[in-house]
């Protein structure tokens, strides 16, 4: 018997934001602000009609919290949840619930991917265990109900129909594996899926069953989605993926990027044929498509604009959880957004937070902002989240593969044709970066006018020297760099009181504040080629 109830964690999920009670910061009714509400829970984000509408994040007073998009004051798109007990849900909402398809990691180990109603598993989905076991299968009610397989630790696997969390009935005997290689059971219906008798090869679904080979498709967390082969349940060789920001790439596939011979289709109508090596390509196939751009076309304006990715990444699989580097990315997303900031409007500024921040998503998403900027503007990188000697690491870094080197943020910067330029990065052994940092900060015309009267150039301010580890401090709930970084922005690394930020005064302000709090155990570094007046924040 195999009872299964997923625990009830969702109480906190069902009522509406309730109304607000101070604006303690911001514009509170259409704008960007911050609100403490009457039984304290703090939200920070944008408002339309006195309501949080966008993107957000609300701080719960019992020590829940969420991240993502909010539509009319409710939850309501892609959003994370993260319970103080260690649960995590990252997927769709819809009206405050969980709705559509997510998955929760359980603070047990344990973890379900798949569609979601009202806040419990229903539909197809898949069930892991800690110790090793999974359920593919039917979902209702928070159980498993319906047609589904278990697969255990020790190589056996069972068919059955389920009810309530029981297996009722068998449809196939236990099957014992005999190989080092897992074996899969396909359910009747899977069988007339995978059959040959059925036209399309690609019906099966690899996010709810385990595909350890043959063909399918695979649905990404940013919808993104994969049709071809699999190697050992990942999709892998040759497929064609459609991009949710509307590319399309044929070819060859692997760690979740083209990999081998293939073709890219960008939506801008830019086409790449390439021997691709991880995302990138690596050697054109003829002298006539050597000479496509594979630059996103520049966008020409007589005024200073400011192009910002902001990425964060908290929850690995392969490395140590990290407890505050989404909030701190999307404190420095918030600023940017604010006045202070220089009121970015979406389409200059992306955040990338947890399994958005993939290897390819950062780069891509880089490249498609980034490089949008002319010789007037500004660009920035921001990121936080671990850190190798000479590479950051996205959220699908596996132990080895798919680290972002730094020399590759280096050269889109090279790319850019932004007179100033700018990189801030909060993660350990971040010191060996030799690139740059950008402007962050802009309260509009007197922010803007200083970069006018800078030289420009390129600054990199990083969070620690090569050698060192970036620390994180439950007292302050930020990582030391990042709450220091934010904290001087915020007005405090203003010495000469002139209103302006420059990235000298910003840069001593925070070395002096981590040094003295770290007990000197942590350095920040400022390191490139560029004007030491670079404006980088106004103070209103």
């Amino acid at each position: 018997m195999y009872k299964l109830l997923i625990v009830a964690l969702f109480a906190v999920l069902a009522a509406p934001v309730s109304t607000l009670a101070d604006c303690v910061k911001g514009n509170c009714f259409n704008g960007y602000g911050t609100y403490i509400y009457p039984n304290q829970d703090k939200y920070i984000g944008n408002f339309t009609d006195g309501k949080p509408h966008g993107r957000g994040i609300i701080y719960f007073a019992n020590g829940n919290k969420y991240i993502g998009h909010w539509v009319a004051e409710y939850r309501e798109g892609e959003g994370k949840f993260i319970f103080i007990e260690g649960h995590e849900y990252f997927g769709q909402f819809k009206k405050n619930e969980f709705h559509g398809p997510g998955t929760m990691t359980y603070a047990n180990g344990d973890r379900y991917e798949g569609t979601w109603v009202n806040s419990k598993p229903e539909g197809e989905g898949s069930y892991f265990f800690a110790n090793g076991k999974r359920y593919v299968g039917f979902f209702r009610n928070g159980r498993f109900n319906g047609q589904g397989t278990m697969y255990y630790a020790d190589g056996r696997s069972e068919i059955g129909n389920w009810l309530n969390g029981e297996r009722t009935s068998e449809t196939a005997p236990l099957v014992k594996q005999e190989s080092n290689e897992e074996i899969t059971i396909d359910t009747p219906a899977e069988h007339v899926a995978n059959s040959e008798a059925n036209n399309n090869q690609f019906d099966r679904n690899c996010n709810a069953q385990y595909c350890a080979s043959g063909t399918g498709n695979y649905t990404y967390a940013d919808g993104s989605k994969f049709y071809g082969e699999f190697l050992q349940g990942l999709p892998e060789g040759q497929g064609k993926v459609y991009y949710s920001n509307g590319d399309v790439y044929q070819g060859g596939w692997k760690n979740h990027a083209p990999h081998g011979k293939g073709v890219m289709n960008y939506k801008n109508g830019q086409i790449i044929g390439a021997v691709w090596e991880f995302g990138r390509p690596a050697q054109r196939f003829s002298a006539e498509e050597e000479k496509i751009d594979f630059n996103v076309q520049i966008e020409h304006s007589n005024e200073v604009r400011i192009w910002a990715v902001v990425v964060g990444v908290s929850r690995y699989e392969f490395m140590p959880v990290l407890s505050y580097t989404d909030d701190d990315a999307y404190q420095f997303y918030a600023f940017l957004k604010s006045p202070e900031g220089g009121a970015l409007p979406d389409n200059q500024v992306k955040v990338l937070i947890d399994e958005d921040a993939t290897r390819a998503n950062v780069l891509r998403t880089m490249r498609e902002t980034i490089l949008k900027a002319d010789n007037n503007d500004v660009v920035l990188f921001y990121f936080s989240g671990h850190g190798l000697d000479g590479a950051f690491l996205p959220s699908d870094y596996d132990g080895f593969n798919r680290r972002i080197a730094h020399q590759e943020i280096t050269d889109i910067l090279k790319e850019s044709k932004a007179r100033h330029k700018l990189v801030i990065a909060d993660a350990c052994h971040s010191g060996s970066l030799l690139a740059a940092k950008v402007p962050v900060q802009d309260a509009l015309t007197k922010y803007y006018d200083a970069f006018a009267n800078s030289e420009g150039g390129i600054a990199l301010m990083m969070s620690s020297k090569r050698e060192e580890y970036s620390l994180e401090d439950a007292g302050l709930r930020s990582g030391v760099f990042s709450y220091f970084l934010i904290e001087g922005l915020k007005g405090k690394a203003d010495y000469n009181g002139n209103k302006i930020l420059t990235i000298e005064e910003l840069f001593d302000y925070v070395y002096n504040r981590v040094r003295g709090y770290t007990a000197n155990a942590q350095t920040p570094t400022l390191s490139g080629t560029f004007d030491r007046s670079m404006p980088v924040g106004v103070i209103r």
